[in-house]
């Protein structure tokens, strides 16, 4: 749990994806943030650490203002109606300012992104029913060309991650990148209909908040950055790909009133390259984010790279006493 290397402060920011009510049935397989302990997260934060804004980072990066104590930046990503609908009344309640992400396709056009799409799938089936459609696939690809067996892709991705067991992080990594597009796409496609809904429209419609909404986020003070046009692992593409993402990201800032200057940018999966930081540099990106777990040095040269902890590694009970990262976070070297 080291802090990332060069001179400035150093800031926690913390990464959200879903925050909800309580589900019952197969849909309570669902990762997400209950409402009630994200109420305590914030009473917890509040009484641990300082909420900044995202203006008063890129102010401290600039060395035009200092960082109080304890600062810590709250970012949410992909663009979710829960955020409208759950998380803006309680940050408002608790006076702390935050950073949203909505994706351009899913906001705008209303098209369901790939990662819910899997993170559906997973929720109302067994994994390992998945998986044995994953394996299939990838049996029915090999007749007809050349490429990996099951058991190849399971050397290569059979492995747990931070937060799932080994079978369910080989069926996200597979379904997300690893398999071949001609392999993956209808892949994903066929199992969302057969095991979630065959109504897409009106399940993007539900789940991610409007631009209207997006708006109303902006006039009660938070930040709305970019986070992808397609939701890409950026990395995978070319750099002339890299731009054409990352450009369609932009439309979230045109379609809420908010600057292409200095703007906030949420990398997809957290994963860039050096072309990448070139890319977001030259279209006067003021700060961008990664998944990499850390605390963040708000430093000119560090600010395209910035870790963030995840939700879960902060406690849930406004009562707690400070966990390892907060302590860290009190310690300014």
């Amino acid at each position: 749990m080291t802090a990332s290397i060069g001179q400035g402060p150093l800031a926690t920011i913390v990464m959200y994806h879903r925050v909800q009510p309580p589900r019952t049935g197969p849909l309570a397989r669902l990762n997400a943030l209950d409402v009630t302990a994200f109420r305590e997260q914030l009473a917890y934060i509040r009484h641990h650490y300082t909420p900044v804004s995202f203006v008063d980072l890129l102010s401290a990066a600039d060395g035009a203002s200092p960082l109080p104590p304890r600062p810590i930046v709250l970012t949410f990503d992909d663009g979710y109606r829960d955020h409208h609908r759950y998380v803006l009344p309680l940050l408002d309640t608790f006076s702390i300012p935050a950073v949203f992400f909505p994706v351009s396709s899913s906001m705008l056009d209303r098209q369901l992104l790939d990662v819910n799409k899997i993170q559906y799938i997973l929720a109302v089936s067994d994994e390992v029913a998945v998986v044995d459609a994953i394996d299939a696939a990838i049996d029915d690809e090999r007749r007809e060309r050349t490429s990996p067996s099951p058991a190849e892709y399971r050397a290569l991705w059979w492995k747990p991650s931070r937060w799932d067991p080994a079978p369910v992080a080989y069926a996200k990594r597979l379904l997300q990148h690893a398999l071949p597009e001609s392999v993956r796409r209808p892949l994903i496609d066929t199992l969302f209909r057969d095991l979630v809904s065959g109504d897409e429209a009106a399940f993007a419609d539900d789940l991610y908040m409007t631009a209207a909404e997006a708006r109303e986020l902006r006039a009660a003070g938070m930040t709305v950055g970019a986070h992808g046009d397609r939701h890409l692992r950026l990395p995978t593409l070319s750099k002339e790909n890299q731009a054409r993402e990352i450009d369609g990201a932009l439309r979230v800032l045109d379609a809420v009133g908010a600057a292409r200057q200095r703007f906030a940018y949420s990398y997809a999966n957290g994963e860039h390259d050096d072309d990448t930081v070139d890319l977001l540099r030259t279209r006067g990106c003021g700060a961008a984010f990664t998944t990499r777990p850390d605390l963040a040095r708000v430093a000119g040269d560090d600010m395209l790279t910035l870790p963030r902890i995840d939700a879960n590694d902060l406690p849930t009970q406004a009562d707690s006493p400070p966990n390892p990262w907060t302590s860290r976070a009190a310690v300014q070297p």
